[in-house]
């Protein structure tokens, strides 16, 4: 295992040889210690599983079956009656294994350790038929389970017995009562279960509104009945660790949320409002985090562009858009593209979102002094070769963040603009003088998230030359003269009848070479920059969407709800 993980740059040499010692004087596996080391990821192990039993994983398994799926994942695979009459549930948890299909007699599982003879003996005894075992992670099997056998029924009836109790039962709950240790905990699977982002629960004058945001988009959710708000409310603050007496002023605090052997992490953040304290939870999965560009929806000139910023010795990269936008995530993989160990790399967050090894990061505090600008200050003096500064927000910040890059630093950040080229005239806003300002930027990138047709139920339909020309626009190389096929959403069991599935990146990268110092200096307006540059042929988050629905990833109708079309019939055929 140590030479495979060494050979496909999981590990580097040192770190495996650190992991052997660590396992021989600790007298545990090589294994377990890479694990707890969070050096290796359980996605990574079912991938070794595999190539060590020559096997397919059970993501490619699931990819080669009817038509297209080469995004559906484990947790969002759905299971028919039939395939769930195979195994029971009990045996299922037991086991860590759900089946995925049945091809040519034999019955497919997804296993946590397809080697275990005793376990696939179990299942073939239980299923009465030839079991071939497929490896996967661990927390996707039991999320896979609970989304197939369990998952609405345990939330539905969690609120049920909620709902049937009357009014003054429900005025002595109180937050260590079972049933609100049970409502919080089914809240909390259902949302990972889902793949939420966030979880919103929200007090209302009539009742308390609990509601997820998936692939982007807020769901109605579930209503449960007022007086239970300060108990359900108090539950999550336990968990978070938070002040349950303090309703008055905002708290932040995370939850350490146990599936399986895994924990998914899980932010915080309660407010006062006019009904009650309103609660946010930010779920933070660190096996659903992959960190890689073309998973993230990078195209291969994007990929080439951030490659280069990587192997550039010093200077500014920035990436913009909005809140929820994926720049993190995107910050995050560029910096698991970079060797810790020859390189040191340290990070400046708010809040810091997910751990990664030999990387140093620190959690801005300003309540305390530790602001962005502060801590930026210190971590000058702290011998680094990278450094992330999770937000650009005040003007001393935008200066030692260009000062360092001026003195050999590599800096990554995000600021918060529409589109790449308007974080110059935003950092110019911020006191940095132009010229400062053209010699230390490399890159600015603007990003966006739009959601993934579902592979198995999307639906095809030609749009005409002319409309299609109309919304790509008279000056793109991507006019046609013959209709094309582009996709709408359906609706199927496995995207939840929504016709998206995931997520995908639009995404612009501005590359600031001597024509772009040149009109930085010279203070072009953003306009005539663009102008400029889409005469020479960059293309732009548009462009990037586009080619994205002709290449069917996603709609155009949600490529003119994430990103501003010029054409006034951006959808045609996706009604």
């Amino acid at each position: 295992m140590e030479a495979w993980l060494v050979s496909e740059g999981t590990l580097t040499q040192s770190q495996a040889d650190l992991a052997a010692r660590e396992a021989s004087r600790l007298g545990l596996s090589f294994t377990e210690v890479v694990q707890r080391l969070g050096l290796v990821t359980s996605d990574q192990l079912a991938l070794y599983r595999s190539v060590r039993g020559q096997l397919s994983t059970a993501r490619d398994f699931i990819a080669t079956g009817p038509g297209d799926q080469s995004h559906l994942s484990l947790r969002r695979l759905v299971l028919s009656d039939e395939l769930r009459e195979r195994l029971p549930l009990e045996l299922c948890q037991n086991t860590i294994s759900i089946p995925i299909a049945e091809r040519k007699g034999a019955l497919w599982v997804a296993c946590a350790n397809p080697f275990d003879l005793p376990t696939l003996k179990r299942l073939e005894g239980a299923a009465g038929q030839t079991v071939e075992a497929l490896p996967a992670s661990e927390t996707d099997i039991r999320l896979a389970i609970n989304r197939n056998y369990r998952a609405h029924q345990d939330l539905y009836d969690a609120v049920s017995a909620i709902i049937q109790m009357d009014e003054a039962e429900l005025e002595e709950q109180a937050s260590d009562d079972a049933p609100m240790i049970r409502l919080a905990e089914q809240i909390l699977l259902h949302a990972a279960t889902r793949e939420a982002s966030d979880v919103h629960l929200h007090a209302e004058e009539r009742f308390f509104r609990i509601r997820l945001r998936v692939d982007g988009v807020l769901e109605e959710g579930l209503l449960l009945p007022s007086a239970i708000r300060s108990a359900l409310t108090a539950r999550f603050k336990i968990l978070a660790g938070m002040d349950t007496a303090e309703d008055r002023l905002p708290q932040d605090g995370r939850i350490h949320f146990a599936i399986g052997s895994e924990e998914v992490d899980i932010r915080v953040s309660s407010l006062p409002c006019s009904n009650g304290e309103s609660i946010v939870m930010r779920l933070l999965d660190q096996s659903r985090l992959k960190l890689d560009l073309p998973t993230l929806g990078f195209s291969e000139d994007q990929q080439a562009q951030l490659g280069e910023v990587l192997n550039q010795p010093y200077g500014v990269f920035l990436i913009t858009g909005p809140t929820g936008s994926g720049k993190t995530t995107t910050l995050y993989t560029l910096l698991g593209m970079i060797d810790a160990e020859a390189r040191s790399v340290f990070t400046l967050e708010d809040p810091i979102e997910y751990r990664m090894p030999l990387i140093r990061q620190t959690q801005v505090k300003d309540e305390i002094g530790l602001s962005f600008s502060a801590g930026l200050r210190t971590l000058l003096r702290q011998d680094p070769d990278v450094i992330l500064v999770g937000e650009t927000r005040d003007q001393v910040t935008a200066e030692l963040m260009v000062r360092a890059a001026l003195t050999g630093h590599l800096v990554f950040s995000t600021l918060h603009t529409n589109d790449a080229l308007s974080a110059v005239p935003r950092l110019t806003d911020l006191g940095v003088p132009p010229y400062l300002l053209a010699g230390s930027l490399l890159g600015l990138s603007a990003q966006r998230l739009a959601r993934r047709l579902c592979p198995v139920c999307r639906e095809s339909f030609e749009m005409s030359a002319k409309e299609w020309n109309a919304l790509v626009g008279a000056d793109s190389p991507r006019l046609v003269k013959e209709a094309v096929t582009l996709y709408r959403p359906g609706g199927c069991e496995a995207c939840a009848q929504k016709g998206y599935s995931g997520r995908v990146s639009i995404a612009e990268i501005v590359e600031v070479d001597k024509a772009v110092r040149n009109w930085i200096e010279h203070g072009h307006s953003v306009s005539k920059m663009q102008d400029q540059l889409r005469e020479a042929g960059v293309p732009f988050m548009r462009d990037d969407g586009l080619a994205k629905a002709l290449a069917g990833l996603t709609s155009v109708e949600e490529i003119a709800r994430v990103v501003q079309l010029d054409s006034e019939e951006a959808c045609p055929g996706d009604a």
